[in-house]
């Protein structure tokens, strides 16, 4: 009995009468079905890609139907299945699968989103799986069961790995018993010499009277004896074909290997360069060129003749140009750290603030120095900073400004005239202040020297206040009372003066 039931596992139709039966497995390898119905308008309907067929407790995903009328206008449906492990072929690791750990770890990592789960795991040691290329998962459990030496067991959407599938049961297949047809073939290809026998057998096992006997599995160690041929060896079953409706008539692949699949897809993987396929992180196409990934999505690289880039990833798919050449544009981009011993060319830029041009002129909003900075003219409209050294600081080139330089502190008016000096004489050793009319005639000063403060005209000298009062005060001149010493004329004309005697 065959059932279709749909992607989500509800029953769509069962069919009992069907012809051209099989299922064939392979140790971890192909595990297929195949059968044929005749067209029921009600029934065949479900017949559809997508849909899944239950054969004997197990799922194979319809992949394949053809529709044949023959001369009695009669319509058959030929349709092929595969087991549903086949759909972890579609679940890629675009960026390879490189871990070690316990294959039960592994194995979870591998089916992670699947809808697969892990069952039995005879193996317990640490291995270590480096695939670098687009891989499926299908093709790292076949990867694990390689470096393990171990056989896959697919049940359903359960995937367990065996350390050993089959027993020797002690079943022989003899000419004149129920071995029906032979066929040796030896293989010297790879360089060692591979030997395989195709026998179509009877299983007894399935005759009432030898029900319980000569029954065999996948995986068995058998013996084969035909006599005339000369053949009498002892081998396992790597590959086993049989019709789920009546196990009768049977074929089964003897020999002393095992080959998976997944051995024939890598080899041509490894060996041919297909259009926008990977290979050993390299894909070649038409739309990007030559694309260099790294297996962690940490870094690309896209070679094409119009442009080169050289991209970071973030791990997930998504990446940045970190360097990018337009040759056809004459367009150069760098981000990160870029160091050469010598850089030569007419103009640099970088964004909207920062430029130096063919004259050596730089534009900049801001900057920070650390050292020295050397020039001739500093324009700018505020400076700020710890100390500043120089020989002359001016806030102008002329009219009105302040000038500063090793010989004083000057104050210019609008007209270039020096109007106020502070500055020092080592010589004479004073320091003061210099006043000036609109001429830079000098009209006074104020100074001290000698541990005195002197306060001198050119012409007259006024001390006064326009509303308050002046007061004189200082050091004793004589015992007698406070005095003050004037040189030349001195006018109290306007004023009320108290205090002097």
């Amino acid at each position: 009995m065959i059932t279709i039931i749909n992607p989500s596992r509800q029953p769509l139709a069962i069919f009992e009468n069907y012809l051209n039966d099989e299922i064939t497995e392979q140790l971890n390898g192909a595990y297929t079905l195949r059968f044929s119905i005749v067209l029921d308008e009600e029934k065949s309907q479900h017949i559809q890609v997508g849909n899944i067929a239950e054969v004997e407790g197990q799922y194979f995903n319809i992949v394949k139907h053809r529709r044949t009328r023959s001369e009695s206008n009669e319509v058959a449906i030929a349709v092929e299945c595969e087991h549903v492990s086949y759909d972890l072929l579609f679940h890629l690791f675009e960026g390879g699968f490189i871990h070690t750990n316990t294959p039960w770890v592994l194995m979870n990592m591998a089916l992670e989103g699947t809808g697969f789960m892990v069952g039995f795991v005879q193996y317990d040691q640490y291995v270590s799986i480096d695939l670098k290329e687009g891989v499926n998962a299908r093709g790292v459990l076949m990867e694990i069961a390689a470096q393990t030496g171990c056989e896959l067991y697919f049940d359903k959407y359960t995937v367990s790995l065996l350390a050993r599938r089959g027993q020797d049961r002690g079943v022989q297949f003899r000419l004149g018993k129920n071995l029906k047809g032979i066929v040796k073939d030896v293989n010297g290809q790879s360089g060692e010499v591979l030997t395989a026998y195709e026998i179509d057998v009877v299983e007894l096992n399935t005759l009432p009277e030898f029900e319980g006997l000569e029954y065999f599995e996948l995986g068995d160690t058998v013996d084969i004896i035909d006599e005339e041929l000369g053949i009498n060896e002892q081998q396992r079953i790597i590959e086993y074909s049989y019709s789920p409706k009546r196990r009768i008539n049977s074929k089964v692949t003897i020999a002393n290997y095992i080959e998976g699949i997944q051995d024939t897809i890598y080899r041509i993987q490894t060996t041919t360069v297909g259009k926008d396929k990977w290979m050993y992180g390299v894909k070649i196409g038409p739309d990007e060129g030559i694309v260099i990934e790294r297996y962690d999505k940490m870094a690309r690289s896209i070679w094409n003749a119009d442009e080169f880039r050289m991209q970071k990833g973030n791990g997930s798919g998504s990446y940045t140009d970190s360097l990018y050449f337009d040759p056809i544009n004459q367009e150069y981009e760098f981000v990160g750290i870029v160091r050469a011993g010598q850089f030569i060319g007419g103009r640099i830029e970088i964004g909207n603030n920062f430029s130096v041009d063919e004259t050596g002129h730089m534009k900049a909003l801001s900057a920070e120095f650390e050292g020295e900075i050397r020039g001739s003219d500093i324009y700018g409209s505020y400076i700020e900073g710890a100390e500043i050294l120089g020989s002359t600081i001016r806030t102008a080139n002329n009219g009105e400004r302040i000038e500063l330089d090793p010989f004083g502190f000057r104050f210019y008016d609008d007209f270039n005239s020096r109007r106020v000096e502070l500055g020092t004489n080592p010589q004479a050793n004073i320091s003061g202040h210099t006043y000036y009319d609109s001429s830079s005639q000098s009209q006074g000063l104020i100074y001290a020297a000698n541990s005195e403060l002197h306060v001198i005209g050119n012409n007259n000298l006024r001390l006064g206040t326009n509303f308050g009062t002046t007061y004189l005060q200082g050091s004793l001149v004589d015992s007698v009372a406070d005095r003050f010493q004037f040189r030349g004329v001195v006018d109290f004309t306007n004023a009320i003066v108290i205090g002097l005697q």
